[in-house]
């Protein structure tokens, strides 16, 4: 008599497969925010670098000429002829320190007697004469957290001035030339320490959509409370009362009403253009501020309004000292150290662990 003997074959119930999926997806729910966590720490330690090559030339820079360079030159006659010389036409700090970054060959393409006119990028009227070399990406000047577009992440400082003029009371290292003169940037003039004075920070580029807002963006046209600030100097108590009590509110309702049209998406395309939507900053706002970034001026707002350090690093920006040291700020940084650490011979003494 023959017995059959059926083997059952062994196998994964529809249970324990389930049970399986779910570990797996737990496990990846787990390990994902350790790995983006790790990206962004590499992205960050870049960023890092990136200010200290920047605070290195400032540096280079100054040993060289005995100042800092100007944050903004001069107004340029535009080649061929787009009209007077005007803010667009002038050429960056970052610009004038490109032979101190082993950037040489693109600074011997550039003809500084002639300006850069810096809407090219958006309206088809690049300089025929500079294109050749603003076009160019430099990777120190890009953050890697920094997902606008454009060649600029990084600012220099104009301190706590409101609009594009460097006066005394609220300049940074670096300052803007103008025709009363304004006392060029030296180590010396630094009397709050060079340890102890940003001069540049991070800025997210812009999207280059008008449909879509960034970090980057500046709402344009508004409000017109901008131009009622007493002193124009931010650190002075008139001023921080009349930007904490009307222009920051007007600011923040004037971004919730206004539409695409009002919205400038390209800042930071260019790092050759010394001017507020390119390369130059204010401290009007502390870092990553929820109020958005505007400007009474309406296409463009380059000349006055806020254009704040903001980053896509969780917590704060980074920033570069005018020693040529990089420190992290936090975004909750008192209003107050903000502004010190802004000028650069308020006479505040500051901790090291105020910021």
């Amino acid at each position: 008599m023959r017995i059959r003997i059926t083997a059952r074959r062994a196998g994964f119930t529809l249970i324990e497969l389930l049970v399986v999926i779910a570990i797996i997806a737990v496990l990846i729910a787990l390990l994902l925010p350790a790995v983006q966590a790790a990206r962004e720490a590499a992205r960050r330690a870049q960023c890092t670098n990136n200010l200290k090559q920047i605070g290195l030339a400032l540096m280079n820079y100054e040993s060289s000429n005995g100042c800092f360079p100007f944050n903004q030159t001069q107004p340029m006659p535009i080649f061929p002829n787009y009209g007077s010389p005007n803010e667009w036409s002038t050429w960056s700090a970052f610009a004038l320190m490109l032979g101190y970054m082993e950037q040489k060959p693109i600074y011997d393409s550039l003809n500084f007697s002639w300006g850069v006119h810096s809407y090219g990028g958006q309206w088809g009227g690049e300089d025929a004469m500079q294109g050749t070399g603003i076009r160019n990406t430099i990777n120190s000047f890009v953050c890697p957290s920094d997902n606008g577009v454009g060649r600029m992440s990084y600012r220099a400082s104009n301190g706590t001035n409101w609009d594009w003029w460097s006066r005394a009371g609220g300049a940074g290292p670096l300052t803007r030339t103008s025709p009363g003169g304004t006392q060029v940037g030296t180590i010396a003039g630094v009397g709050d320490g060079t340890s102890n004075t940003i001069a540049f920070f991070e800025r997210h580029r812009g999207s280059g959509d008008q449909s879509k807002v960034n970090p980057g963006t500046v709402y344009t046209g508004g409000p017109g409370t901008s131009w009622g600030m007493p002193s124009y100097v931010l650190s002075n108590l008139a001023d921080t009362n009349y930007l904490n009590n009307t222009e920051i509110p007007a600011c923040g309702q004037f971004g919730k009403t206004a539409g695409p049209g009002a919205i400038w998406p390209w800042s930071g395309y260019y790092w050759a253009a010394g001017e507020y939507t390119n390369s130059v900053g204010n401290f009007a706002l502390t870092p990553n501020h929820k109020t958005v970034d505007c400007s009474a001026w309406g296409g463009v707002g380059t000349g006055i309004g806020f254009f704040s350090a903001r980053s896509r690093h969780p917590g704060g920006v980074n920033v570069g000292m005018t020693d040529g040291s990089v420190r992290f700020v936090k975004d909750t940084v008192n209003q107050r150290t903000w502004f010190s650490l802004a000028t650069r011979d308020g006479g505040e003494v500051i901790s090291a662990d105020a910021f």
